[in-house]
């Protein structure tokens, strides 16, 4: 299995980056594409890398935040047929609050899912898509609204605008026969919370694999931690108890985070960025 990362903040090579992640899978002879960026750089940094978008077989959306949302006019002006698969709460409106009053819009760009909607597919829940390959969805706990309290990552409820859920996130999960690679792209809920969750629903297989960022960098962005750094290294710890996963970061994890995490993590530990390709 290989994955190209299409678009990350860090350029790599001819390929540009920008505050956003975009992921390509090649995956039993089909391609995959796990979100599409903040802007149509993904399609540029596709043809740069000799990835034909007509070829993906499927998309999934990761969560329903702008950064990873952005680039759909232009995937689906390259692609006529594939679905993007997202849980059903991805329509509702997210926010990040700064100063604890203010809400700055993070959600998809306006307009997306009205234009294009027999693009997309809901989800809810669990979902198994047949040859291999599975959606794992969060559960809300009070870990995870922890998580959104400290990134300030807001949601519309019922009740007018309240702490995240995440609801919307989900993962994708591959299944080899040496083992499980898992997409999640920016693990607002914790990656160890979503190593859990993929573990709960394939019991007793291995996970070999997991691409996402962390989430760990802080409101001014990735150059800031929104956590000490003995809550990161505790995570790093948590994240080495599993049967020898190779984590591929990036992105949200943010550069303070991403040092300290690899001081411990080691070959355990490797870096997204735009252009590069990771045989897994």
């Amino acid at each position: 299995m290989k994955i190209t990362v299409l678009v990350e903040n860090t350029g790599c090579g001819s390929c540009k980056g920008e505050h956003g992640l975009s992921l390509l899978a090649e995956y039993r002879g089909e391609q995959y594409l796990i979100d599409t960026g903040a802007s149509g750089l993904f399609a540029e940094n596709a043809g740069k890398l000799n990835v034909d978008l007509s070829r993906v077989q499927a998309a999934f959306l990761s969560h329903a935040h702008s950064d990873h949302s952005g680039g759909y006019p232009q995937f689906f002006a390259a692609n006529a047929t594939a679905k993007v698969y997202l849980q059903e709460t991805s329509e509702k409106k997210h926010y990040v609050r700064v100063l604890g009053l203010i809400k700055v819009n993070a959600g998809i760009p306006e307009g997306i899912l009205d234009t294009y909607s027999e693009r997309f597919e809901y989800v809810k829940g669990y979902r198994d898509l047949g040859n291999g390959i599975y959606i794992v969805p969060h559960t809300a706990t009070d870990t995870i609204l922890q998580r959104a309290r400290r990134t300030h990552m807001c949601a519309e409820t019922d009740n007018g605008v309240g702490l995240d859920s995440f609801a919307h996130e989900q993962t994708v999960v591959f299944e080899e026969d040496d083992g499980l690679v898992c997409v999640n792209s920016c693990s607002h809920a914790g990656a160890d919370v979503i190593m859990e969750e993929v573990r709960s629903a394939f019991p007793g297989k291995r996970i070999k694999a997991f691409f996402g960022g962390f989430h760990l960098m802080g409101l001014r962005g990735v150059k800031t931690c929104a956590y000490s750094k003995d809550e990161v290294c505790r995570l790093a710890q948590r994240l080495l108890e599993t049967e020898e996963t190779v984590y591929y970061s990036g992105h949200c994890t943010g550069i303070i985070a991403f040092a300290w995490l690899k001081e411990l993590m080691g070959r355990r530990l490797e870096a997204m960025s735009s252009g590069k390709v990771f045989e897994v």
